[in-house]
């Protein structure tokens, strides 16, 4: 990891963040995987270790300056938010890599899909999708984790000493 690449992507990810709204998940994520060869975990971590509070608020207080802001729909969503983020990040570890990886990326093409087709599904429906995702990826950890506990790797056959 090069301290300017870093840097340079710190701004590309805040100036997306900053002009669409964007930035954790769709663009920052990605870009620790592939270009600084993070594991699924450790961008999903770090991504939500940056956009934290102090790195959000300020975009956060201009949009609210120019009347985009709703308090009372952000105080809802914070409460659901923090709850809801503390048990996926409890269960990271029970999910394999490849689940998180089709689970995150399958969220991302439907979330594309509807915004290149202007799809306008009824609010129920377009939830729907991301809630499939999360539980079909729980299940798909639960159950890779249990076949991985059953198989343990075979016992090295004994060393056997020869003496000359």
């Amino acid at each position: 990891m090069t301290t300017v690449g870093l840097l340079v992507l710190g701004l590309a990810v805040g100036l997306l963040s900053g002009m669409l709204g964007i930035g954790g998940g769709i663009v920052l994520i990605p870009a620790l995987v592939l270009l600084f060869g993070f594991t699924q975990a450790e961008a999903q971590g770090t991504s939500l270790a940056v956009l934290s509070l102090p790195v959000a608020v300020f975009a956060a207080l201009v949009y609210y300056d120019n009347g985009f802001v709703r308090p009372k729909v952000v105080a809802f969503i914070v409460v659901g938010f923090a709850f809801g983020a503390y048990l996926g990040a409890r269960l990271v570890p029970h999910v394999p890599p490849g689940a998180l990886r089709v689970g995150f990326g399958a969220l991302l093409l439907y979330a594309g899909l509807l915004q290149v087709f202007d799809i306008r599904p009824t609010r129920m429906a377009s939830a729907l999708p991301a809630g499939l995702v999360a539980v079909l990826t729980a299940v798909l950890g639960r159950l890779f984790r249990r076949r991985l506990a059953r198989r343990r790797p075979p016992e090295p056959p004994p060393a056997v000493e020869y003496h000359i």
